[in-house]
């Protein structure tokens, strides 16, 4: 029987994460007057913030503005790991979808995906936990697989932990993009960057333009417009075509009265590329030293290849102040997200023949969203404590209706001279169908009490009542299997409750808990819904078992929050212990193999950690983002089982026998980040920042219902990551940034697929040069 191997529980501190470790303790401890010293007179709107519209003409801490009327206090003092990243940190990195966004955020990690339910690097997780399903927009679920472009997005915000704030959803927490809307003030802003590097990957033209006009006292418009034609770094036949459009109209700025209308519409024309074999990755189990003499931007796909996406977006929002201390909104909000995508994986090499073979697979589904949001935000007195209420209903609907069809294979080719013309386009009917309807109604009421000017209690409750329905029908229109006709509705209660110490104004010491709760059959809360129905692999026997128990999600929190340099530089410090419980387990009676897999028990994933964050400017010239997070991960369930999931699938555990104890897929014990810049006198500003991101275990993703032995596939292996910027202010108007990236060159693999047949691997040595012009 081959031996187990485990990660070491205390793992080694890799220098970058030192580093800002060192960071955070120096500037957290430094004295009033120490802190003075590095205090400017700059400007304001010169300070690393979101030029928010729901604070124009104000100015935002270091540690940023949230967007949702939910969380009634200051980001501060709120219980809870808060990363706000700012439109500033990814335009300076040449940021151009949220997967660039949330590199700058740790205890992100990712894997490749199936089914085509991710494009490399669309599937990732947030603290072990599977987050590519609680993805919103302005406050609302987005549901669907796709390259996500931030040409519209004023800032990405990352809350860490459940909390139940939006509805259902995985214990690692959410992301919220807020969108662009206009101001009161006139500018035009446009950029052309144009991306090359050394290899046989075609060059890149970007150019975007953002521009608001007041066009009457109160009245804004504002409209952001994207091209984007290229290639993808390092990845020959490979390329990318995008065009978007986001106009904008706001009536009543700095009135009563607000009232804003927006559209959006991006479509994604795409050769895409799916990687390579693991065999490339020195560290993987699939790991051949012959593969070195390859070339590094070989493309095992096929030039017919095609990932098309087309999303569109209408919003509607009115806020008004009843009075000096209450604020009453409305949000109605339509979307569409569309993807046709055909392409084609490695997923075998055999090692002395330098064969690679490769299977041409679909995605196809269509995912829309009707949601309105209605809150109300009071500050009030109860005798002489002070509060800050906010309370409200939401309503939404949320189809997706998909097609799906059989793997082709695609033939072998050569590990060394990937012939992208060897098969014909393939164009196979659908198989199957099935669509997926939720509907949700939501009543929610979050609490801060101020008890004195130090201390803090801050809290509330979210009910949602949550119905969803399946149809899976074959192509002839008959059933297909238990999912045809599923249908569950469940009451579910989620929140959090935390207390806030202030031992001055500008910090807080804090210990919360959060509840989420995930109902059996939440499909768009999770990447992959094709699971429903498929005799191989049934997706309704565990998790989503009808007659399984709901999920749910308990995080812990103890922590430290501080504003320092006249809250120019925020420095955070957060101990959490995240448990998902109720994790049902399907399989098979142990000793019976001939027995049906059904539900049979329930198991417990535990995450926690140390995270630290440092974000905004150090001294006038000098501005830090970055974070560290340590983790340890842990699956509970009894020896029962263990033994029934491996009556039921022994492939997937091999000569092994237990995953009790074992850590979560894809879930590096350590990740960090680091982007800072440096602000010369002569108009010259240089910056420079580094990911690293530690080894971590193939297998399973924490939400599938197969589990695969640690050690079974083998590792993802670590790696780091250094990029580089200069930026020089020509004129005025006028401004030129050049960035590098991936200095070192280093070939690395930032997701993979379950079993490690193939994986992603990062962008080369790359350059991008952007001009951008105020006019």
């Amino acid at each position: 029987m081959t031996a187990k191997t485990r990660s070491a529980k205390s793992p080694r501190i890799h220098p970058l994460a030192a580093a800002i470790i060192c960071a955070t303790g120096t500037f957290a401890m430094l004295p009033a007057h120490a802190q003075q010293a590095y205090t400017s007179n700059t400007p304001a709107e010169d300070v690393l913030q979101l030029d928010a519209t729901s604070v124009t003409g104000s100015t935002a801490p270091a540690s940023g503005v949230v967007s949702s009327d939910k969380f009634t206090a200051p980001v501060l003092d709120t219980p809870q790991t808060i990363q706000v990243i700012p439109r500033q940190v990814f335009v300076q990195q040449g940021a151009q979808s949220l997967t660039d966004v949330l590199g700058n955020t740790p205890g992100i990690s990712f894997n490749a995906g199936e089914n085509g339910f991710a494009t490399s690097s669309n599937n990732f997780q947030l603290r072990g936990f599977d987050t590519s399903g609680s993805i919103f927009v302005d406050g609302v679920r987005d549901s669907g697989s796709q390259n996500r472009d931030i040409f519209n997005v004023e800032q990405v915000e990352v809350f860490k932990g459940p909390a139940a704030d939006n509805g259902r959803g995985g214990p690692g927490g959410y992301i919220n993009q807020v969108t662009k809307t206009p101001q009161l003030q006139n500018f035009n802003q446009a950029s052309v960057g144009f991306g090359f590097d050394s290899y046989d990957s075609d060059n890149r033209v970007r150019t975007t333009l953002d521009s608001n006009r007041v066009i009457a006292d109160g009245t804004a418009v504002r409209v952001n417009l994207l091209a984007l034609d290229g290639g993808v770094a390092g990845r020959e036949h490979a390329e990318l075509g995008s065009f978007g459009i986001a106009p904008s109209i706001s009536f009543g700025l700095n009135t009563p009265t607000r009232f804003t209308l927006a559209y959006q519409y991006v479509k994604h024309e795409d050769v895409p590329d799916w990687g390579i074999p693991t065999a490339y990755i020195k560290g993987m189990d699939n790991y051949d030293g012959v593969t070195r003499e390859r070339d590094r931007d070989n493309f095992y796909g096929l030039k017919s290849d095609y990932d098309d996406a087309e999303s569109y977006a209408l919003m509607a929002r009115i806020e008004h102040d009843i009075s000096d201390h209450t604020t009453f909104s409305n949000q109605l909000r339509w979307s569409q997200n569309k993807r046709d995508a055909r392409y084609t994986v490695p997923f075998g090499f055999t090692p002395g023949t330098n064969i690679v073979d490769t299977q041409t697979q679909f995605y196809d589904r269509t995912n829309v969203t009707l949601s309105n949001l209605t809150s109300l935000v009071t500050h009030f007195q109860t005798g002489g404590l002070k509060h800050t209420l906010s309370t409200g209903l939401e309503l939404s609907q949320e189809t997706s209706d998909g097609e799906r069809y059989a793997t082709n294979d695609a033939g072998e080719t050569d590990l060394f001279n990937p012939d992208p013309s060897r098969s014909d386009a393939f164009n196979p009917e659908p198989q199957q169908s099935n669509d997926v309807s939720i509907e949700t109604v939501a009543l929610y009421a979050y609490d801060t009490l101020e008890l004195n000017e130090q201390w803090q209690v801050t809290g509330g409750l979210r009910a949602e009542h949550y119905r969803v329905e399946i149809d899976s029908l074959n192509a002839d229109g008959t059933p297909q299997g238990p999912a045809d006709g599923y249908s569950l509705s469940d009451t579910t209660l989620g929140g959090k409750l935390g207390l806030v110490f202030k031992p001055a104004e500008n910090g807080s010491i804090y210990a919360s808990v959060g509840l989420s709760t995930l109902p059996p059959g939440s499909y768009l809360s999770n990447p992959d819904i094709s699971r429903t129905g498929n005799n191989a692999f049934p997706g309704l026997i565990g998790q989503n078992n009808d007659a399984a128990k709901t999920q749910e999600a308990v995080n812990y929190e103890i922590g430290t929050k501080w504003e320092l340099f006249d809250d120019r530089l925020s420095a955070t410090a957060a101990l959490f212990h995240t448990e998902r419980r109720n994790v049902a387990i399907s399989g098979k009676t142990p000793g019976e193999p001939d027995s049906p897999t059904e539900l049979k028990g329930y198991g417990k994933q535990i995450v926690q950690g140390l995270e630290l964050g440092l974000t905004g400017r150090i001294t006038p010239e000098w501005d830090v983002f970055g974070g560290v997070v340590f983790l340890e991960s842990e699956r509970e369930h009894s020896a029962y089982l263990d033994a029934a999931r491996r009556e039921a699938s022994p492939g997937d555990y091999g000569t092994f026998t237990s995953t009790r104890g074992d850590e979560l897929a894809f879930t590096p014990d350590t990740s960090a980040n680091l982007w800072t810049t440096y602000r010369l006198p002569f108009g010259l500003t240089i910056g420079g920042g580094a990911r690293y991101v530690s080894e971590s275990w193939l297998g399973r993703p924490d939400d599938a219902d197969r589990i695969i032995p640690n050690g079974r596939y083998g590792k993802l292996p670590d790696y780091t990551v250094f990029n580089a910027m200069a930026s020089y202010e020509v004129s005025q108007n006028i401004d030129l940034r050049l960035n590098v990236n991936n200095i070192t060159d280093e070939l690395y693999a930032t997701s993979s697929n379950w079993s490690g047949a193939r994986a992603a691997i990062g962008a080369p040595r790359s350059y991008l040069l952007t001009t951008t012009i105020d006019f």
